[in-house]
This record gives structure tokens, C-alpha cells and sequence, in this order.
């Protein structure tokens, strides 16, 4: 094992003993907390750069409340799992500058310092992010409650809201003006159609919705 690599298992060291004290455990590159209800977990997991070497890593941490409910877009042949991601960020948006962070190791970095800024930001971001989801319905006001601001334009959580407005029993004049949005946002990122259509379709399957689809406009008219 390089030098550099020992500094970070000893930084994935240092932040398991942190978390350990909220109760975390550790499962090779991540950090799982099971809470009471059993319904909801809170996880971190590090994700290394694929351009990391032995004499250089960078590193970053994905944060996630993840609760038990697959994606009614998921298609057949995606694996199921226990678990799901109900609420996620990379680490770096939920720190004051709300932007992408990575951390990097080389020859010359402290570990000790590194080790204590990491710790800083899972005491002052992350932990207190992750106590806001302790049951289902705090995932599910959380992801309602983000679809005017930080959401408005996140092609999954328009899909994921499509599936509440199902839940609601919404009008079917609400339920067409969210595909439309689905449809706006999947051409605004670059998804093929025929992927955003297959998820719609899956999502008005799974809760039995039956009714035509709205016509696919030209791409100018989605703005309207």
C-alpha cells in the first residue's frame, strides 16, 4: 500500500469513528445508520476519482437518506435492492457554497488537518441533513417541499413526483401537466425520448392510471 494510500484509509478510518458515535457502522466504502422505525437508513459512501493513482487520490462523499420504496420507473431488468435513495447529494451541496467538492491526497498532505476538516463538515452539514429524515413521510414532505426551488428542474424528481400526484389521486389535468414537465425536462438534459416516455409509462402503470397520454408537442411548445 502506497503512502498515500494509507493517508486515505486513515482519513475512512477517522471518519468511521466519527460517525460511529452517531451511531453509523461501517461496510467497506460506506457508513450505514438503521433507524428505529427500520423504514429509513442513513448512508455515506466515498467515491474516489477514476483519474486517482497511487500517488495521488481525490475523493469525494455521497449523502443519502434511503428508505425501502423502488422507483415505479424502474425497469425489469434493473436489480432490486432492500434499498433506495429517497433523499441524496454529494457532500458538497449540502456544505455553504453548494458546490461540487472533491478532497485531494498527495505525498504532501496532512492527514491529521484533512482528517479534521472532513470531521467538520460531516458535524455541521451532514449529520444535521440527515436527522431531518427519521421516517418516510419526512423523505416524502421533503421532496414535495423541493419542487419550486432547488428541484424545479431535476428530471428524477419530477418522475418521483408523478408518482405522488398518482398517490393523491390528482386530477387528470394535474397528472398531464407533470408528464409535460418530465417531457420539458428529459429534452432539456438530453434523454431520449423514448427512455422519458418508457419511465412515464411505467410510473401510470404501476398505479393503474388508464387514460390517453397527451400528445408529444414540438419541442418550442414544452415551454409553454
Amino acid at each position: 500500500m502506497s503512502p498515500v494510500q494509507q493517508k486515505y484509509e486513515f482519513i475512512m478510518d477517522a471518519v468511521g469513528e466519527f460517525l460511529a458515535v452517531e451511531g453509523f457502522t461501517r461496510s467497506e466504502r460506506c457508513f450505514h445508520k438503521l433507524l428505529p422505525s427500520a423504514a429509513v437508513r442513513w448512508t455515506l459512501c466515498s467515491q474516489k476519482s477514476r483519474y486517482s493513482t497511487s500517488d495521488k487520490i481525490k475523493f469525494t462523499f455521497e449523502v443519502a437518506a434511503e428508505w425501502k420504496r423502488r422507483p415505479a420507473s424502474s425497469e425489469d431488468w434493473e436489480a432490486c435492492s432492500t434499498w433506495y435513495t429517497g433523499v441524496g447529494s454529494r457532500i458538497g451541496y449540502l456544505m455553504p457554497e453548494k458546490e461540487d467538492t472533491w478532497w485531494s491526497i498527495d505525498e504532501v498532505t496532512s492527514a491529521d488537518s484533512l482528517r479534521d476538516q472532513i470531521n467538520a463538515v460531516l458535524s455541521s452539514c451532514v449529520v444535521p441533513f440527515l436527522r431531518e429524515f427519521q421516517t418516510e413521510q419526512s423523505i416524502v414532505d421533503y421532496l414535495r417541499a423541493r419542487e419550486n426551488d432547488t428541484m424545479s428542474r431535476n428530471y428524477p424528481h419530477a418522475i418521483a413526483m408523478l408518482e405522488f400526484d398518482l398517490l393523491d389521486k390528482k386530477e387528470k389535468s394535474e397528472i398531464e401537466k407533470r408528464i409535460k414537465r418530465i417531457r420539458l425536462l428529459g429534452r432539456v438534459q438530453f434523454v431520449a425520448r423514448a427512455v422519458t416516455e418508457a419511465k412515464i409509462q411505467r410510473v401510470l402503470n404501476a398505479y393503474g392510471y388508464s387514460d390517453p397520454l397527451p400528445p408529444i408537442a414540438p419541442w418550442w411548445k414544452l415551454w409553454v
